[in-house]
């Protein structure tokens, strides 16, 4: 069930990212500080954890190795979020995402 959840999240977060239009993801990435091309590449990165958390319903080394990809993704956008002074909440929304990924691991 969490392991579902966390499939669906990143997924569903990283194509939305690499489908948005151009100026939303130029957008995106100026405000974290980054360049376009990183930008989607961590989009990418969000869809491939996904695809490993999946992948760990069969092969469980793949979907922790995948997981620990994502809490670390996770912890890095809490950072930035929180150098871009963007409040508690969204600094807090990538850290609750990071601790229910890790939970993916000990089920």
């Amino acid at each position: 069930m969490l392991a579902g959840i966390v499939i669906i999240f990143f997924g569903v977060q990283g194509i939305a990212r690499l489908t948005a239009a151009p100026e939303d993801q130029r957008a995106a990435a100026y405000h974290f500080g980054v360049s376009l091309s990183e930008y989607r590449k961590v989009s990418g990165l969000m869809i491939l954890g996904s695809a490993g958390v999946a992948a760990g319903l069969v092969v469980p080394a793949l979907g922790i190795a995948a997981a620990v990809g994502l809490v670390v993704l996770m912890v890095l956008v809490a950072g930035l979020r929180l150098l871009c002074q963007d409040g508690a909440l969204r600094v807090a929304v990538p850290l609750v995402v990071a601790v229910l990924t890790a939970g993916t691991m000990v089920w």
